[in-house]
This record gives C-alpha cells, structure tokens and sequence, in this order.
C-alpha cells in the first residue's frame, strides 16, 4: 500500500513520534543524504543573520542543535540562544551539546515547545532559525505569523530547508535522488522508520521557494530573500520583521540568488 501522509489533525503527534525514535541516528541520516553539505548550509544561514554580540535568540525545532550551536559561537557574554523542539529525545541530544561548552559563553537553554505556541512574549526575539522544520509544522501560515509575532521589530528569521529543483534536465535526477535513494539510506540506519517515507513525500505539498517568500511576506514580514544550494534542492529564507536595525528601505539585494 503507498505511504500517506498524516491529515493535518494528526500531524503533530505523528513527527513527535518519528523524531524521537531517530533521534540518535539524525545527524549520521544528514551526513549521508547531504554529503556533510548540510552543514556548510547551516554556518551560511547563521552568518546571513549578521547577528550582533548581544543578540537573543531561539533555534525551533531545533533537532540535536546543530545550528543552535553555531549561533552561539557568533554571540557574547550578553546575548543567547534557546534551543526548542517537541521531541524530547532530540531536544535532549541538543540540551547536551550545548551544556558542553565552554564556561563564559552566553546563557543557553533547551526547552520543550510547539512551534506554532512559542512559550516567548510578544517582540523578545532578535532572531529565530529553523532547521529543516517549517515542512514539519500542521499549519505553515500560523507557525510564520507564531515566528513574526515573537521577533522584535527589524528581527530576522532564517529558515534551511529542502526546495523544488526548477531545471527540467536535473529534476528527474533530483526526484530519483530524493524519492528513492534518501529512503533507502533511512531504511540502512533505522529499518522500518515511517520517516524515510514522509521526508520526500512531504516535500510535495511544500512551498517551492518563491512560493514560500511570498508566503513569508503574505504573514507580515516586511522583507524576504531566498539563497539556493544544488539548484534548488536546498533552500534558506532569510526573513526581516519591519522597523529597528534592519530598515527596509534601504537597497535589499536582490530576492533570489544562487550558490553552489
């Protein structure tokens, strides 16, 4: 029978569940399905947000806290970083990584949080990541506007995350890559996992890219960019909230553009 995806009411208990089983396995699952380019991906998307030294800030669906990490190294004595999710396995994979830096780094915490319930006041954040987690919520639309609600004004998002590949030669190959070979990887660590099924298969109804900035902007952010890696499979949106250091009438770049 052809794998389904859970109906929106079921979603969240659904990849809960799936996560936490592989949690101990997810980093290895990412290494070998990016060749390690996942986290030349991850630096980019912390250096994008340009953040200051005071800057505070939280990593949703923060998986092992991978990125949460880096945002720490760029941060001073005065600013911090939370690192959020709902599974509890991968949030305690997260919690330990952190909790091994070194004395002298800014606060850092892990908590346990629905990405469309951020437990944060209204305007506290300077920045929010995402790390392939915006595919995962039940309802995209309140999870951006949950994101904006949180973000102080001119506070920046930066999501990682797959894409749609445009070119009509390597699409197939892509697809073929995504649909078939990623599965299969999964099925080596972790046979059985319902997860390397619902990763391609949740692609389909995400965004493509341009569709997703839009979308971005539709939820009330004031600015948005789109950064593609291997044409398009990999994506980061990087989002700005209007007003403070960011002022959007300052010459953006260009909304689209390519890396390697």
């Amino acid at each position: 029978m052809p794998y389904q995806l859970p109906p929106p009411d079921r979603k969240a208990p659904y990849v809960r569940a799936m996560f936490d089983e592989l949690a101990r396995d997810y980093d290895r699952f990412n290494d070998l399905v990016t060749q390690g380019q996942h986290r030349r991906w991850k630096r980019a998307l912390v250096r994008r947000l340009e953040l200051r030294a005071d800057a505070k800030g939280a990593d949703v669906c923060c998986g092992t806290g991978d990125i949460a990490l880096r945002a720490l190294k760029r941060l001073g004595a005065a600013g911090g970083v939370v690192a959020a999710d709902f599974s509890l396995n991968m949030l305690r994979i997260a919690a330990r990584r952190l909790g091994r830096r070194a004395a002298g780094l800014p606060a850092r915490q892990a908590l346990c949080a629905d990405a469309l319930r951020l437990p944060f006041r209204d305007a506290s954040l300077d920045f929010v990541t995402v790390g392939y987690g915006l595919r995962n919520v039940a309802d995209l639309d309140a999870c951006l506007r949950e994101i904006l609600r949180v973000l102080k004004p001119g506070g920046v998002m930066g999501s990682l995350d797959v894409g749609k590949v445009k070119s009509r030669l390597l699409r197939p190959w892509a697809n073929l890559y995504f649909f078939r070979v990623v599965p299969w990887i999964g099925r080596l660590l972790q046979p059985g996992q319902d997860l390397f099924a619902y990763l391609p298969q949740s692609s389909i109804a995400y965004p493509e890219q341009q569709a997703l900035r839009q979308r971005l902007l539709d939820a009330g952010f004031a600015r948005a960019e789109v950064v593609e890696y291997v044409f398009g499979a990999s994506v980061l949106h990087v989002a700005w909230k209007k007003g403070g250091p960011h002022p959007v009438a300052a010459q953006p770049p260009s909304p689209t553009a390519r890396r390697g």
